[in-house]
C-alpha cells in the first residue's frame, strides 16, 4: 500500500481538526499526539515484566518497567514530545506538576509544548489526564496522570475514559483490578464526572461504571495536549 500523498494527509488533517471544533466556542483542537501512542505501544509491545514502584528501574532491552504513574508519563513525554516534558520540573516530576502544566495551558494556541483539552469529551488518544489529591484523600501521592488510550464515551453519569496508566490498583475493565493481577503499567476506564456547562472534569471514579456515586471523588480533572 503507497503513503497517502501530501494534499490528502493535509485534507485528513483539516477534517480532523474540523470535526473536534466544540460548537459555539472557539476552541479548535487538533488531534491527539501520535507521538505518544507509538511511544505507549513501544513500551506494550517490549513489555517483559512491570510493577508499580516509586524507585524507579525501566529497561527497554530487557522489557522491564517498574515505575509510578508520574514517572512513566515523564519518560513517555521525555521520548514523545521533550519540549512538553521540558516545562516540568527536572528530576522526577510529580502528578500534580503535569496538572498545573495543563492548567496553566492555553486552550488556543500551545505554549511550552502544552495546550489545554476544556471538555473531557474532547479528549484524545495520546492526551494527558491529571488531578491533584483533595487535602483530605489519605495518600502520599499528589494526585494522579495517565494517558488517554481511546476516544471517551459519554454516559448518563459522566465520561468513561480509557487510560493508560501505571497504579497499583486496576480500573474497570482492567486486569490488575483482579486480586493477585499485576500492578504497574496497564490499561483500564475511568468515570470523569464533568461540569455541565464547561465540560471540565469535576470528580473520577476509579473503577469507572461500577464506581457508586458515594465513591466519586471530587477534584478538578484536567485533560492536556502536547504538540512538540
Amino acid at each position: 500500500m503507497h503513503p497517502p500523498s501530501a494534499p490528502v494527509v493535509a485534507l485528513l488533517v483539516a477534517l480532523a481538526c474540523a470535526a473536534l471544533t466544540v460548537p459555539g466556542k472557539a476552541q479548535v483542537i487538533p488531534p491527539g499526539n501520535p507521538r505518544v501512542v507509538a511511544a505507549l505501544e513501544q513500551i506494550r509491545a517490549t513489555l517483559r515484566s512491570t510493577r508499580y514502584d516509586h524507585d524507579t528501574r525501566i529497561d527497554p532491552r530487557a522489557g522491564r518497567y517498574d515505575f509510578d504513574c508520574s514517572t512513566m508519563a515523564a519518560f513517555v513525554l521525555g521520548r514523545a514530545a521533550p519540549r512538553a516534558r521540558a516545562a516540568l520540573p527536572g528530576g522526577r516530576p510529580l502528578a500534580v506538576d503535569f496538572w498545573r502544566a495543563i492548567r496553566d495551558a492555553p486552550t488556543t494556541r500551545p505554549r511550552n509544548g502544552w495546550l489545554k483539552v476544556q471538555r473531557v469529551a474532547d479528549a484524545r488518544p495520546g492526551d494527558v489526564l491529571a488531578w491533584p489529591r483533595p487535602r483530605w484523600f489519605r495518600s502520599n501521592n499528589t494526585g494522579h496522570v495517565a494517558f488517554v488510550a481511546e476516544a471517551p464515551t459519554v454516559t448518563p453519569r459522566g465520561v468513561l475514559v480509557r487510560v493508560t496508566d501505571a497504579t497499583s490498583v486496576g480500573h474497570q475493565d482492567d486486569p490488575r483490578h483482579r486480586d493477585g493481577g499485576p500492578t504497574g503499567f496497564g490499561q483500564g476506564t475511568l468515570l470523569i464526572a464533568t461540569d455541565p456547562v464547561t465540560g471540565e472534569g469535576t470528580a473520577y471514579g476509579w473503577i469507572g461504571i461500577h464506581t457508586p456515586p458515594e465513591w466519586m471523588v471530587a477534584t478538578p480533572v484536567r485533560i492536556g495536549r502536547v504538540v512538540r
